[in-house]
């Protein structure tokens, strides 16, 4: 299989018209796992947020094994949003968020990025990470973002 989306070195920027690729390659991140979130900032400046993600990557295909419906394998994604001037994560005993199981919704243009962490089940735009309501309780927002993937063996 082979990748459309573009290359910076080992990073891939996800821009608007490759997003849907991205979210495809990860089978839209449908119940993969926050293993961490990095903020960095800086006075005067806005911040960069890492996301680390186990997700399962259609590009690295399995044979399954005997009574396992696998058909892609286990991946580490670092998800990196620059210029963020947004975001919002959630952990509780009560509502843990740490396993994205309405997977994941991305929006990308040439000036804003929204990555949505809790898009809900229903059909997604990305002025729903700005409204009250029982979804889109995690997200960041900032002007781009880029992700790297490496296996888990």
């Amino acid at each position: 299989m082979r990748s459309d989306l573009p290359i910076k070195g080992n990073y891939v920027q996800i821009t608007g018209e490759h997003a849907p690729a991205f979210l495809d390659r990860f089978i839209t991140f449908y119940d993969s796992v926050i293993l961490g979130v990095a903020i960095q900032t800086a006075p005067g400046k806005l911040a960069t947020v890492r996301v680390d993600i186990q997700a399962m990557d259609k590009m690295t295909p399995t044979t399954p094994g005997p009574g396992d419906g696998r058909r892609s394998e286990w991946c580490h994604v670092q998800l990196t949003v620059y210029g963020v001037h947004e975001y919002r994560f959630l952990e509780s005993r009560r509502f843990p968020y740490r396993v994205l199981s309405d997977g994941m919704a991305v929006a990308a243009s040439p000036t804003e990025f929204v990555l949505d962490l809790d898009p809900g089940p229903d059909e997604w735009s990305p002025s729903q990470v700005y409204r009250e309501g029982i979804y889109s309780k995690q997200y960041v927002v900032g002007e781009r973002g880029d992700y790297e993937v490496t296996n888990i063996r």
